[in-house]
């Protein structure tokens, strides 16, 4: 029984690698630096389909929602901006966290613990007609309670994430406690109760790539070196269960640093996350952004 059960586990491994085979390896980290990186702790990266927008929660007095804008992919990020409408600047207690870019990028999805919600921190949505526009969003609403046959529960939903299903239907991964969670966009465009990915297991933050084969998530699961790690997982098709999640590794995860936050970019070249590699005594030390990326093998599609 254990032979088989390693042969099993070499098996999951080896499609795990050969699912991801249409990237190279990841790069060595590097710091984004200011003004993205601050004395302030910044979480929760959200990157357009451009390249040219970057969308994070900041902590000052309270956590808040930013968004820095480049050029061009070659330039640095500039000044972030407060985003308008959406932050709630009178009330400290209020936290608005972890954006994200609905896959037509006319919704800002995002979690706050208002009031007003279902308990706890809930998910909200902000709209726009411009999606170009990234000081364009509408006051946001509540996605709405399980009691009524939605998504938000008494209970922590946060850091949401989109796919497109083989279907052509939109899937949201969310964290919940402890487990990340998925929920199918129904025909009126709302969010029903959702479904814990089991083979996961534990998992944080988590970054899905759009074609819903890879995920990467953020968990201090045992084989880990010493706080929260970066985890990948990925599958041949959205039908499939995910494969055993492998641990990124030392090229990108530092030892005993807190690493995720995570967000990755439209294309699967680029993955943004906060880690304290950098002056940390302890995991829970505020971190800086980084950025490392990777690139497409010829001949590969996504």
């Amino acid at each position: 029984m254990k032979r088989i059960a390693v042969a099993v586990t070499m098996m999951l491994l080896f499609l795990a690698v050969a699912a991801a085979a249409q990237f190279t390896e990841w790069s060595a980290p590097v710091n984004v630096g200011p003004p993205v990186s601050s004395a302030a702790n910044e979480s929760c990266m959200e990157i357009s389909k451009n390249g040219l927008s970057l969308y994070f929660a900041r902590y000052t007095e309270s956590w808040d929602l930013y968004v820095s804008q480049r050029t061009s992919i070659d330039e640095p990020w500039g000044l972030p901006t407060l985003l308008p409408n959406i932050n709630n600047p009178n009330n400290a207690l209020t936290q608005e966290t972890c954006p994200a870019l609905s896959l037509d990028e006319h919704q800002l999805y995002f979690s706050s613990n208002r009031d007003g919600g279902c308990g706890a921190a809930d998910l909200y949505v902000s709209r726009r007609r411009d999606r170009r526009d990234d000081l364009g969003w509408e006051p946001p609403v509540n996605l709405g309670c399980d009691s009524h046959g939605y998504v938000n529960t008494t209970l922590n939903e946060q850091v949401p994430e989109f796919f497109e299903d083989e279907t052509g239907a939109v899937v949201m991964y969310y964290g919940g406690p402890g487990f990340i969670r998925a929920s199918r966009m129904r025909h009126d465009g709302t969010f029903g109760p959702g479904t814990v990915v089991t083979e996961l297991g534990m998992a944080g933050a988590s970054a899905v790539r759009r074609d819903g084969l890879e995920i990467i998530f953020a968990s201090s699961r045992p084989g880990g070196l010493g706080c929260s790690d970066m985890w990948t997982a990925t599958r041949e098709s959205t039908e499939d269960l995910w494969s055993t999640p492998v641990n990124l590794g030392t090229v990108v995860n530092s030892n005993m640093a807190d690493n995720g936050r995570l967000g990755l970019s439209f294309d699967g070249r680029a993955l943004y996350f906060v880690s304290n590699r950098d002056g940390g005594t302890k995991c829970t030390d505020p971190g800086d952004v980084y950025v490392t990326t990777r690139e497409r093998l010829h001949g590969k599609k996504q």
